[in-house]
C-alpha cells in the first residue's frame, strides 16, 4: 500500500486531499492507496469570510465547519496531539507528531500553511482588531457597532501578508457601513501600507487607488509600522509619522508555519522552497507544496491553493496510476475583490499574464457571495 500524508488541514490541505481522493477513487476502495491528513485542529475555518462576519455581512456560524465531514469518507483524519506535526523529515520520508509518534510515506503534500505575525510590532496585537482572525473579526464587528465617529486606521504592518486585497476591501466595505449608519461624514478613514501606493500589486495600483479615493479614503504610503501606543491610541511609522486614531484596524505581517523552521527545511520567512512549475520541494521527488506553504512568488490567496490542488492530485495519480500525463502549474490566481457593500471586482493573472481587474459591478458582487456560499459544497470538496 501507498501512503500519501497531507501535512495540515484547512482550505489548502482539504482540496488537496479530496482531489487526490476522486483521482484515486479505485485505488482507495481497493485499499491499495491511504490518503492520511494530519492537522491540529479538527476546525475548518473558511479565511475570506471573516472581513463579512466584521461588518456583521455574514453570521460567524457560517465560516466554520467540522473537517472530518469535508473530508472523503476513505480518508483518515488525525487532529490534536495525534494530528499536530512537530518535524518533517523529507530525507527519510517521515513527520512526526505532538503525541510522539512518526509516520511513514511514500508521497507527502505539505500545507502547514501561514502563522500571523502579531508580536512582530510593539503594541500592535493589544491595539488592533482585525478581518484576519477569527476571533479578532468578531471584535472588530462589536468595536464597529459601537463607534460612533472619529479616526480610524487601516494599517498594513509588512510584507508579506494574506490576500493583498483584503485590506483595500475593508477600507472600501468600511466606507459603505458608516453611511448606511449615517456617521460616515463623522468618520476620517486613513489607509497606511508598507511600501508606496495601496497594493504591491503594480498592474492594479491606479485602479485601487482611485477607487479608495473615490470614497474620501486618506492614503499614506509608505508607512512602515515602528510601534503602537494602545493607550494613547498613536501609530508611529519607521517614516517618523504619527496617527492618532480611534479605532486601528490591523493586517499582520505573516510567516510560514513553526514546525516549518523547526524541521530546518524553510527559508529565513519559513516558506518552503518549491519549484514553480511542478510544486515539488526542491530537491525532493515525492514531496509536494501547496498554498501559503510555498515560496513561490504569487500572492497568498486560497484560489492559489485551489488550482495547485488539480496539478498535486493529478501527478501523484499519475506516478501511481500511470498514463495520465504530467500537469504544470502556471502561477493562476483570481478572486472576487468586494468594492464596497453591494458592488465587486474580479480578477485574474499568472506567471505570463499582468492581473487586469473587471469594472465593479453588482454582478461580481453576487459573484462574491455565491463562491462564498458554494466554498463548502464545492471547493472544500473537490466537488468539480
Amino acid at each position: 500500500m501507498k501512503r500519501i500524508i497531507i501535512a495540515g488541514g484547512n482550505t489548502a490541505g482539504t482540496i488537496v486531499a479530496n482531489r487526490l481522493a476522486r483521482k484515486l477513487d479505485d485505488e482507495l476502495d481497493k485499499e491499495e492507496v491511504e490518503i492520511l491528513v494530519l492537522n491540529k485542529t479538527d476546525e475548518h475555518i473558511y479565511l475570506p469570510g471573516q472581513v463579512f462576519v466584521a461588518f456583521g455581512l455574514e453570521e460567524p456560524a457560517e465560516l466554520k465547519r467540522n473537517e472530518r465531514e469535508l473530508l472523503d469518507p476513505r480518508i483518515k483524519f488525525l487532529y490534536g496531539q495525534k494530528g499536530t506535526i512537530t518535524k518533517i523529515d523529507p530525507a527519510n520520508h517521515s513527520v512526526m507528531t505532538a503525541d510522539g509518534s512518526s509516520y511513514s510515506y511514500d508521497y507527502l503534500v505539505i500545507a502547514t500553511g501561514a502563522e500571523s505575525n502579531w508580536d512582530e510590532i510593539p503594541g500592535y496585537k493589544a491595539a488592533a482588531v482585525s478581518p484576519y482572525e477569527f476571533d479578532y473579526a468578531l471584535k472588530m464587528r462589536e468595536a464597529l457597532e459601537r463607534f460612533e465617529g472619529g479616526t480610524i486606521v487601516i494599517n498594513t504592518a509588512r510584507l508579506p501578508y494574506r490576500c493583498p486585497p483584503a485590506p483595500i476591501e475593508t477600507a472600501l466595505i468600511l466606507s459603505d457601513y458608516l453611511k448606511k449608519r449615517g456617521i460616515r461624514e463623522k468618520t476620517r478613514i486613513i489607509y497606511t501600507y508598507p511600501v508606496q501606493g495601496v497594493i504591491f500589486i503594480a498592474p492594479v495600483n491606479k485602479p485601487f487607488l482611485n477607487l479608495l479615493e473615490q470614497k474620501g479614503i486618506e492614503v499614506h504610503s509608505p508607512f512602515n509600522v515602528a510601534s503602537v501606543n494602545p493607550n494613547q491610541k498613536i501609530i508611529e511609522s519607521q517614516e517618523g509619522e504619527k496617527i492618532k486614531f480611534d479605532l486601528l484596524i490591523g493586517v499582520p505581517s505573516i510567516l510560514g508555519a513553526k514546525v516549518i523552521g523547526d524541521s530546518g527545511i524553510g527559508d529565513k520567512g519559513r516558506w518552503v522552497p518549491t519549484d514553480k512549475f511542478t510544486l515539488r520541494m526542491k530537491g525532493y521527488s515525492n514531496v509536494y507544496v501547496i498554498g501559503d506553504a510555498t515560496d513561490l512568488p504569487i500572492p497568498k490567496a486560497g484560489s492559489a491553493a485551489d488550482y495547485e490542488a488539480y496539478v498535486i492530485a493529478h501527478n501523484i495519480a499519475n506516478d501511481i496510476k500511470g498514463n495520465l500525463g504530467v500537469r504544470f502549474y502556471e502561477g493562476d490566481v483570481a478572486c472576487y475583490i468586494a468594492t464596497g457593500i453591494g458592488t465587486a471586482t474580479h480578477g485574474k493573472f499568472n506567471y505570463t499574464s499582468e492581473p487586469k481587474l473587471m469594472p465593479p459591478s453588482q454582478a461580481h458582487w453576487w459573484g462574491k457571495i455565491g463562491y462564498n456560499r458554494l466554498y463548502w459544497t464545492v471547493t472544500a470538496k473537490a466537488a468539480i
